[in-house]
């Protein structure tokens, strides 16, 4: 069993990680814990054989587990109620290591100790490193279950303009002025049902043309679909960036307030990272701001995203 609670961006990073582990263990029931709300993203990956997710007290969540008798439990969430649902109840445990420490150092005092930027990705397969070779730390598209049949016969792009944290969201003028500037590209606008997403999105087709603001509109089957059969996608540091590449897709990231060292960056060769060089206030933060705490915002306003198709 593997534990992730949340969020949307890390469970579908941990994708690899469950392709290497069926590729390991061809016969193997592999089940996989997270949150209610995110049962449908772990859905989508075919190695899952079923989906577990909190039903009551963690205590009623622990007995539950218990009395599967997993041989492995791969903790990637690795917090209280993963310890405490996790521990004695398989054979093998195992954890990935996080970095939170050095996160700190480098949002608050611009020390960087990280001599090594390992993408999230593969610390999670380095969990269970006793049954990998070095060739099976490579990132790798996944095969996921949504309907192959294309729900948008026009060639398109995908931009997901929004994000949960102002300090990690392009400015919607901004991305106002790199549309009108594609002339007869058509744009597909992708997000969730929030009232931020929906607001983001709803004003930049209000000032464009050409444009099909799918925003709250898709669920993850059609959203898998709509990413599968653009010509790219352009997006904030979110999980629309780590569901594109999953997907095999060529991503142009636009990252503000968080920097690489965290993990969180395309691993695409064709994918692209746009970002600003050399400011000293970078990085404020290891996951994101309601507000720029210098007031100026540089880390997103001097971003000009200029896409050569």
């Amino acid at each position: 069993m593997v534990i992730r609670f949340s969020s949307f961006g890390d469970i579908i990073l941990s994708f690899p990680l469950l392709k290497k582990l069926r590729e390991k263990f061809p016969g193997s029931e592999m089940h996989f814990l997270t949150k209610k709300n995110y049962a449908e993203i772990v859905s989508l990956n075919r190695d899952v054989n079923k989906v577990i997710y909190p039903d009551g007290s963690l205590a009623e969540t622990r007995k539950a587990i218990g009395n599967e008798n997993y041989d492995l439990i791969i903790d990637i969430h690795k917090n209280f109620r993963s310890l405490f649902i996790s521990a004695f109840n398989a054979k093998k445990i195992r954890r990935y290591y996080k970095e939170n420490f050095k996160k700190f150092l480098l949002v608050n005092i611009k020390l960087n100790f990280f001599r090594e930027i390992i993408p999230v990705y593969k610390k999670y397969l380095l969990s269970i490193n006793e049954f990998l070779n070095d060739d099976d730390l490579d990132f790798t598209i996944s095969e996921l279950n949504f309907g192959k049949d294309r729900i948008l016969e026009e060639d398109y792009i995908v931009i997901s303009p929004a994000s949960r944290h102002f300090t990690k969201t392009y400015p919607a003028e901004k991305f106002i002025e790199f549309i009108i500037g594609l002339k007869d590209k058509r744009v597909i606008l992708v997000g969730d049902n929030s009232t931020n997403d929906k607001k983001i999105c709803d004003y930049i087709e209000s000032k464009c043309k050409n444009i099909l603001n799918l925003c709250g509109k898709l669920d993850m089957n059609e959203l898998a679909n709509v990413i599968y059969y653009s010509d790219y996608v352009i997006c904030n540091d979110s999980a629309i960036m780590h569901l594109s590449e999953a997907l095999g897709k060529r991503v142009v990231a636009l990252f503000g307030s968080t920097v690489k060292e965290f993990g969180f960056f395309p691993q695409l060769m064709e994918s692209k990272v746009f970002e600003v060089d050399n400011l000293k206030c970078i990085p404020c933060t290891h996951i994101g701001r309601e507000s720029c705490p210098k007031g100026h915002f540089r880390c997103m306003e001097e971003i000009q995203l200029i896409i050569d198709n």
